[in-house]
């Protein structure tokens, strides 16, 4: 009689209960605050599987990993690829019945995975969680968003409008078994901000949650793509617009799989869309990448948006800046206009006309 071979590591892995929660981490030249990372989810007091991706980082990122050993699973990307692979390597690791993707540069907070665990719900694909701001050295602050989510039927604001109130990364929380549908994503296209891919794609496949626990902390510092500086506005906003355009190809995409309408007229109802296209031809007008466009006339939508999309008094306050932006010498409007859009560069007496101005909210 043949005697069967011991098991493999491979067969006890499929043999055991699948976990609640798969926490992928997705890492580049971060192993200053990976250690934080990986010690706030593995101190979570809850049977967690935690993935690792590393980008080929040129710091020790790789000796921090190791030094974990088997209390996580590593995945170590051959060559840099961006964060959309490294999304693609861990999603294709996790066994969890939900997925939460954790930029290596934030944390999860003391509770998350139970206040995770504990909101799951039927037919559900997306879960969006505030955050609280932390600074370099891990100081909680303010919430983000600030602005809070969107409320309703969160696919139809999307499909019409482009975008919905939603997060970033790490306050996302997302059902597997629906993201096996549109996942793996475009990594080239999606090389920075891979979240755009996946907010995008899953309320197509189920209900948005919007929840008040707040799981995770968002840190800001100096080495985020995304950093606003007064010598990169028009670079970033660049970025974004064209990160939009590929957000809207997946939701094209992924849409027409499921003969759903979108509007044929994508972002021109989106305020922010709207902004970052005002921001790129106003401080670089020779690189815009949208050659229709101008200044009055994005001036005159973003006013006309503020009104139609915002709500109390404070609109009307908004409404009329852009008016006055309007007519405003170039050399002023740009100034002015800097002073919004990046908070860094604001006068004193600016903070304080804007802090009179949110009070009549």
């Amino acid at each position: 009689m043949d005697t069967l071979p011991p098991p493999t590591a491979s067969d006890a892995a499929r043999k055991a209960p699948a976990p609640a929660l798969s926490v992928i981490i997705t890492n580049y030249n971060y192993a200053r605050y990976l250690p934080a990372a990986v010690e706030n989810v593995l101190s979570q007091g809850e049977a967690i599987e935690l993935i690792v991706v590393d980008d080929c980082s040129t710091d020790n990122s790789r000796e921090v990993i190791e030094s974990y050993g088997d209390k996580l699973i590593p995945v170590f990307l051959p060559v840099n690829s961006g964060q959309g692979a490294g999304f693609n390597a861990g999603f294709a690791q996790a066994h969890g019945e939900l997925v939460m993707f954790l930029d290596a540069d934030d944390f999860l907070l003391p509770g998350a995975v139970k206040r995770i665990l504990a909101n799951r719900k039927p037919g559900v694909s997306l879960y969006l969680y505030p955050m609280r701001y932390t600074n370099p050295k891990a100081e909680l602050g303010g919430i983000h968003p600030p602005r809070g989510f969107s409320k309703g039927d969160i696919s139809a604001e999307l499909r019409e409008r482009g975008r919905y109130d939603g997060t970033i990364t790490s306050g996302m929380v997302f059902d597997r078994v629906r993201m096996e549908r549109y996942m793996p994503m475009d990594a080239e296209a999606f090389r920075y901000g891979g979240d755009g891919h996946v907010a995008v794609a899953a309320p197509l496949y189920g209900a948005v949650s919007c929840e008040a626990d707040v799981i995770s902390a968002y840190r800001l510092h100096d080495a985020q793509h995304t950093r606003a500086s007064l010598e990169a506005l028009a670079r970033r906003a660049r970025w974004r617009i064209e990160h939009d355009h590929a957000r809207y190809a997946v939701l094209r995409d992924h849409a027409a799989r499921l003969n759903l309408p979108v509007g044929a007229a994508l972002g021109e109802s989106d305020s922010y869309h709207i902004k970052e296209r005002l921001i790129s031809l106003m401080y670089a007008p020779d690189l815009h990448p949208v050659p229709t466009d101008t200044i009055p006339d994005l001036l005159r939508r973003c006013r006309e948006l503020t009104l139609s999309q915002g709500t109390g008094l404070f609109r009307h306050v908004r409404a009329a800046r852009f008016t006055l932006l309007r007519y405003l010498p170039t050399g002023l409007r740009k100034q002015v206009f800097g002073y919004e859009v990046n908070p860094a560069s604001r006068p004193a007496w600016f903070k304080s006309l804007v802090k009179f101005l949110r009070s009549l909210r």
